[in-house]
C-alpha cells in the first residue's frame, strides 16, 4: 500500500571509520571517538543537529535537504576518520549510544545512517552489517533504511540486503559528500512513499584496485563512477564502490550494488555497471616514483621556467588511509639533495611540537623528528595552537584541533608539524603556520589523492612517490587472512 510522506518520523545517525587492518600502531580506541581532532567528537541526540547543520559531511547535506515537514529523531553520530582497527570497546560504545536512543524513541517511519563501509574490528569481519543487523532487531524488517557510504567502501551481500538504497561518493577526492547527503534525503522521500526496495543485486570484481589508482578526476575511475546514479526509473540507487584494499575482510574490493523496485531491474542495472567495471580492468594506472628519483626530478623541473610548485605526494604515509603521517624518508631525501624552498606536511610528531613550543619562535632546537627518527637542528619559524577552521574543498568549514603545531626549517626544507594526524587535503593548517603552499618550489604532501582538490590547481607537476609508510600502495604484499579466495591483488 502506498504510504503518505507528510509528517513522518525519520531517525538519523552515523558511525564511520576507514580501518587499515595492517597498521596496528594506529589502532583506534574509544577515546579517539570522544575527542575533537580533524572532525567532531561523538555527538548524541540534538548535538547532531547543532554541530552538523553546517560543514562537509553527508549528514549536513541530508539535514539541508530533508525538509521541515518531517520530525527528525537524532540518535548518535561518530566519525573516526582513518586509522588502524576500531577496538571492540569503541564499536560497542558507539553502537550502544545509537541503539539505545533508537530503542527509547517511538518507532520511526524511516532511518538514514551515515556509514563508511570499510570499518574493521578485531572481532567482526563486517562491522557495518552487524550494526544494521542490530538496528533491524529494534525496528523490524518493514522499515526502510537509506545510507550514505564512502567511495572506498567494501560492500557485502548481507549489508546490501539490510538496506533499501545507498549513495556512495562518486568523487575521489571526495568533494561531493554534502551532495550525497542531499541525494540520500531524496531516497528517504521515495522510500517513505513506496516502502522497502523489492530488488537488490550486488556484484564483486575478481581484483583489487590500489588506492592511488582510484582517482575519479580522469581515467577508468571517472568513467565508472560517472555511471552510478540514484532514483532513475525503477532503480532506487545504483552504486559503485572502489573498495579499500587495506581493509582485511572477506568482501574487500570493488563492487556494484543496486536497489530497485523489482529484482529484474536490480539485476539488469547491476549487470550493466559491472560490465563497465570489467571492461576497464586493464586501464588502472598504478605507477609510482622511487623517492630519490622523485626528488631529483622535482629539483630539475623547478629549474625550468614556470609558476607553481612541483608536488610530491607521499601516498604510503597518508593518514587518510590509516598511516601514521610521521615517516621521514621523503624529508631525508629532500635535505640530502639540498632541495631549496621545499614545504612538507603534515608530519605528526607531538613531542617535537612540544619541544618547539617550549623553546619558542625563533629558537633553534635539536630533535629526532618522525619515524625513522630524523635527527637534526631545526629553526622554529612559527608556532600555532592547532585550533583552526578548515577551508578546503574536501572538508571545509570544520573546527579542527590538531594540538600544538610548529613550522620547522632545516636547510631549504620547511616542515609543518602537528600533534594530531590530519591528511594534507586542506591548505588551512599550512596558513595557520604562516606557510603558503602556492609559493613553495617543492610541495611534499602526506596524501594519496585528496590533495588534488585544492593543491593540484596550484602545481605545475605532480609525482606520486613510493616512500615507506603504513599504507603500502601495492595490495600484492598485504597479509590478508579474511579475503575470499581467488581475488587478484591488482587489476588484470
Amino acid at each position: 500500500m502506498r504510504a503518505q510522506t507528510a509528517g513522518r518520523r525519520i531517525a538519523i545517525g552515523g558511525f564511520s571509520h576507514e580501518s587499515n587492518s595492517f597498521a596496528p600502531s594506529q589502532d583506534v580506541g574509544l577515546n579517539h571517538f570522544l575527542r575533537r581532532r580533524d572532525r567532531p567528537p561523538l555527538l548524541l541526540g540534538d548535538q547532531m543537529l547543532d554541530e552538523l547543520s553546517t560543514g562537509s559531511f553527508p549528514t549536513t547535506g541530508f539535514l539541508q535537504a530533508i525538509g521541515q515537514e518531517h520530525a527528525l529523531v537524532p540518535l548518535a553520530w561518530a566519525s573516526g576518520g582513518a586509522g588502524g582497527m576500531v577496538s571492540d570497546e569503541a564499536f560497542e560504545h558507539v553502537c550502544g549510544a545509537l541503539l539505545s536512543r533508537l530503542t527509547e524513541a517511538p518507532l520511526p517511519d524511516a532511518i538514514y545512517l551515515e556509514l563508511h563501509g570499510a570499518m574493521a574490528t578485531p572481532s567482526l569481519d563486517d562491522p557495518e552489517a552487524e550494526l544494521l543487523r542490530r538496528v533491524r532487531e529494534v525496528v523490524g524488517e518493514d522499515l526502510p533504511i537509506a545510507v550514505t557510504l564512502d567511495y572506498h567502501a567494501n560492500l557485502s551481500p548481507a549489508f546490501a540486503r539490510m538496506i533499501d538504497g545507498a549513495v556512495v561518493y562518486r568523487t575521489y577526492p571526495h568533494v561531493d559528500r554534502v551532495a550525497c547527503g542531499k541525494i540520500a534525503a531524496a531516497l528517504i522521500h521515495r522510500l517513505l512513499a513506496h516502502g522497502r526496495s523489492a530488488g537488490v543485486a550486488i556484484a564483486h570484481s575478481p581484483f583489487l584496485i590500489p588506492l592511488h589508482a582510484q582517482c575519479t578526476l580522469d581515467g577508468p575511475s571517472q568513467r565508472i563512477a560517472g555511471q552510478s546514479l540514484a532514483d532513475a526509473g525503477e532503480v532506487v540507487s545504483r552504486c559503485y564502490a572502489a573498495g579499500f584494499p587495506l581493509n582485511d575482510r572477506h568482501w574487500c574490493g570493488p563492487a556494484i550494488m543496486v536497489h530497485a523496485d523489482t529484482q529484474k531491474a536490480a539485476d539488469g542495472a547491476c549487470g550493466h555497471l559491472y560490465s563497465r567495471l570489467m571492461d576497464e580492468a586493464r586501464n588502472f594506472d598504478a605507477a609510482l616514483w622511487p623517492v630519490n628519483a622523485a626528488v631529483k626530478e622535482a629539483i630539475q623541473r623547478c629549474r625550468a621556467p614556470g609558476d607553481g610548485p612541483i608536488l610530491l605526494a607521499d601516498v604510503q604515509d597518508n593518514p587518510g588511509a590509516g598511516a601514521g603521517s610521521n615517516t621521514t624518508s621523503l624529508l631525508a631525501e629532500l635535505v640530502r639533495a639540498k632541495a631549496e624552498d621545499a614545504l612538507l606536511g603534515i608530519l605528526c610528531d607531538g613531542q617535537a611540537a612540544a619541544v618547539a613550543h617550549a623553546a619558542g619562535q625563533g629558537a633553534t632546537i635539536e630533535v629526532n623528528l618522525g619515524q625513522p627518527a630524523f635527527a637534526g637542528r631545526f629553526l622554529v619559524e612559527r608556532l600555532g595552537s592547532g585550533r583552526l577552521m578548515s577551508t578546503g574543498t574536501v572538508a571545509g568549514g570544520l573546527q579542527l584541533d590538531l594540538g600544538p603545531m610548529a613550522l620547522l626549517r632545516t636547510g631549504g626544507t620547511r616542515i609543518a608539524v602537528s600533534s594530531a594526524r590530519m591528511q594534507a587535503f586542506d591548505p588551512a593548517p599550512f596558513h595557520h603556520l604562516g606557510a603558503d603552499p602556492a609559493q613553495a618550489a617543492i610541495l611534499a604532501l602526506k596524501s594519496t589523492c585528496h590533495f588534488r582538490a585544492d593543491f593540484a590547481p596550484l602545481a605545475r607537476g605532480i609525482l606520486l612517490v613510493e616512500a615507506p609508510g603504513d599504507a603500502p600502495a601495492d595490495p600484492s604484499g598485504y597479509p590478508y587472512s579474511r579475503l575470499r579466495p581467488g581475488v587478484q591483488r591488482t587489476p588484470r
